[in-house]
């Protein structure tokens, strides 16, 4: 296994070979290291505590290779504060577009899907979004949500575009980019499922009425 990975290495970094050979080759390894993170992640609350500290040196290594600027900058990127969510099978984070999804199990019977997501403003401010949608808009649900919205502590309804189907009326947390911590971000998203679901609840509620 070792001596395949090496002859991937030196054919994506020989740059006499021809581009489709070193784009497989890249690709490849791609695919590897995806599959050593998700493997690692998964064992993060390992019942050998041995295995739990060699789990988080080698991810500690893999991100510190990936992302080498974060730390000098000041600013986390958006995966490590989206893996800072991960905790299975309570939390499962994955890649979603330009960010990530986290679903997040609530009971045996329901989970919240919240979304991560980066967001640059007209005027230039970053911010992580963490959101989940909690259903179409409707009137009724409009009218509900609104006055809902002076009630809520963290986070506030809005209207999102999907890629795909209808506006949705969303659960929505902006967090300025120099301000996302880790610690933040999965606090938010806890905060966001479990509320989220609640609301989901109700405006099905009010499309039965």
């Amino acid at each position: 296994m070792i001596t395949q990975l090496e002859q991937l290495v030196r054919t994506l970094e020989n740059r006499e070979a021809g581009w489709v050979v070193r784009r497989d080759a890249a690709e490849l390894l791609g695919k590897v290291a995806q599959k050593a993170i998700s493997a690692l992640t998964s064992q993060r609350n390992d019942t050998d505590m041995d295995v739990q500290l060699q789990v988080e040196r080698s991810l500690e290594g893999l991100y510190a290779l990936a992302l080498p600027g974060s730390a000098s900058k000041g600013e986390f990127t958006l995966r490590d504060l989206a893996m800072a969510c991960d905790k299975r099978p309570a939390r499962v984070v994955e890649p979603h577009q330009d960010g990530f999804l986290v679903t997040v199990r609530l009971d045996e019977a329901r989970s919240q899907r919240v979304h991560i997501m980066p967001y640059e403003s007209r005027d230039g401010r970053r911010v992580v979004r963490v959101y989940t949608a909690c259903g179409p808009v409707t009137p009724e649900a409009m009218s509900w949500v609104l006055r809902s919205n002076g009630k809520l502590t963290h986070g506030a309804f809005a209207i999102l575009a999907a890629k795909e189907g209808p506006e949705q009326i969303v659960l929505l947390n902006n967090i300025m980019r120099q301000e996302a911590t880790p610690e933040a971000v999965k606090m938010s998203v806890k905060q966001i499922a479990y509320f989220g679901d609640q609301l989901e609840q109700r405006l099905n509620q009010l499309d039965e009425l």
